[in-house]
């Protein structure tokens, strides 16, 4: 059967990097990275790069979903390099300009002069500076410039592409950009610092009572620029796969409520749903997992710092999800093995897939389907 989406999650420490193709008949696939991951990301994106077709390399779509260094840090050497000056046809970014702010008017438009690559990096672009003197990026082309959102919390923006994909916006919102507008040059000096912590031991716990551990609590991301981070539903060919980024719970779940209600639907099901910060408790909640039913669930993340997957988290998926799910990790560690317990497949009927080493990340392929 014709594979429509495959999915790449690159192993990128704690942070996202991805690469999404949907292919096509009698044609080069389409493309999207999202995400770059840690400053110390770049080389093995910038391997993965030069490893594809060099007849028609082209990135369609370069996707920062929010200004945080886990997702940001590889992707600024990225948007310096050739490739992305060459190869890349549009670059999907919240930026400064972008957020709403009563003490600077209006939203602007990033025809009004703002430049990508310094606003990622805070360096002026002077006249004769690399990369590419005089010629910038594509920034938002598809929205005009302006900015991705959905508006009101509930909505979402859907976007077609001429023999490719359909995406639908489903995060951020207005509002959330708005809380992040007094707080943009804190969280882009933390960017260009590119620190994202320091390893600690991880001791995880016996996985003996899910119920316990789904169970509701207070700990919710309040974090400003997860807030304002880019979710995305990418369905080709009758495929589909949700591009959650570090998108709160609450936002993207009544984003998927609103797109629900306008399919006539009681959910969205999807064939991936790659969960939102690397299975945190504050982000993935039962309420967002009965939205969003799906055959697979991605995990990105190494643990190292953050220890994510939440065991919360992923007991949220487990108890939730359809019978027969596969849980998919793009690292197979002490924290991750747990969850291939066969006790624990067998009781509540899923399966696992992990890398077979640490640079394998994932990989998933999807069948078209009518």
């Amino acid at each position: 059967m014709a594979t429509a989406i495959r999915i790449e999650a690159l192993p990128a420490r704690l942070g996202d990097c991805l690469l999404v193709e949907c292919l096509r008949e009698g044609g080069r696939p389409w493309r999207m990275l999202v995400d770059g991951g840690p400053p110390d990301t770049w080389p093995r994106l910038e391997a993965r790069l030069a490893a594809l077709p060099a007849a028609d390399p082209g990135i369609d779509v370069a996707v920062v979903t929010h200004i945080d260094s886990d997702h940001i840090g590889g992707m600024i050497p990225f948007l310096r390099s050739e490739f992305a000056h060459t190869h890349v046809g549009d670059v999907w970014f919240n930026g400064r300009c972008h957020l709403p702010d009563p003490n600077r008017g209006p939203v602007r438009s990033v025809k009004q002069g703002e430049d990508l690559t310094a606003e990622l990096t805070g360096v002026p672009v002077r006249p004769n500076a690399d990369p590419r003197p005089g010629r910038a990026l594509p920034w938002n082309l598809t929205f005009g410039g302006g900015p991705i959102q959905t508006g009101d919390e509930g909505g979402h923006r859907t976007v077609a592409v001429d023999d490719g994909p359909t995406i639908t916006v489903l995060s951020p919102t207005t509002k959330r950009l708005a809380i992040l507008a007094p707080l943009w040059d804190d969280a882009l000096r933390a960017v260009t610092r590119g620190s994202e912590g320091i390893a600690v031991p991880d001791s995880p716990a016996p996985l003996d009572d899910l119920v316990r551990l789904a169970a509701p609590d207070t700990a919710r991301d309040r974090s400003a620029p997860n807030g304002s981070s880019i979710a995305l539903l990418v369905e080709h060919r009758g495929a589909s796969v949700l591009l959650a980024g570090d998108a709160f719970g609450n936002v993207l779940g009544a984003g998927l409520v609103g797109l629900a209600a306008a399919r006539g639907t009681a959910a969205v099901p999807v064939d991936v749903f790659k969960l939102p910060h690397h299975g945190s408790r504050g982000n993935v909640l039962a309420a967002l997992v009965e939205r969003a039913p799906a055959r697979h669930y991605v995990v990105s993340s190494n643990g190292d710092v953050f220890h994510h997957p939440d065991d919360a988290a992923l007991a949220r998926v487990v108890l939730g999800m359809p019978a027969g799910a596969t849980l998919w990790f793009n690292y197979a560690n002490e924290r991750t093995r747990r969850w291939d317990d066969p006790r624990l497949r067998d009781r509540h009927d899923y399966g696992t897939r992990y890398p077979i080493d640490d640079s394998a990340g994932a990989v998933l392929e999807l069948a078209a389907r009518p």
